[in-house]
């Protein structure tokens, strides 16, 4: 089986990954399903020392801390609301559920916005990461589409 290769990757000045993100965005992503997910990319392998690995769709997030330290069978750490950051990034109101690749560059502004600094904790789902100490974690931090390493 194939390394884990997720959707996004937040790394440091070295290089180094801070944060694995997957973005996923079946309809009413639960607690459940997410572990599940979990599971999945726990067995196909993490690289060592990443702080954090975050599965998100249109309506959920969900971030585990210290994911390479946790059984594969690990609940999410924080579990969190994606509305208000699909409502800010959004460019038209739609009915229907977002594509795959639109909701990863979605994603991936609202990352840079946080990485950026441009982004006050004082809102979900921005409050709850906080609480993990994810957004101080990430400041000045580069996020990347693509593979780790």
């Amino acid at each position: 089986m194939a390394a884990f290769q997720p959707d996004l990757v937040i790394q440091n000045d070295e290089g180094d990954p801070i944060a694995l993100v997957e973005v996923a965005n079946p309809s009413h992503l639960s607690r459940d399903r997410a572990t599940e997910i979990h599971r999945n990319i726990m067995k196909r392998g993490l690289p060592k020392h990443v702080s954090y690995l975050l599965l998100l769709s249109q309506d959920k997030g969900y971030l585990w801390e210290n994911p390479d330290r946790e059984s594969e069978e690990a609940p999410p750490d924080y579990e969190f609301s994606m509305d208000e950051v699909i409502n800010r990034y959004r460019t038209e109101q739609m009915s229907r559920r977002l594509y795959t690749e639109v909701l990863e560059f979605l994603v991936f502004q609202w990352l840079m916005s946080l990485a950026n600094s441009e982004q006050e904790s004082s809102e979900e789902p921005e409050k709850t990461l906080s609480l993990s100490g994810f957004n101080k974690s990430i400041k000045g931090a580069t996020v990347l589409f693509g593979k780790v390493g």
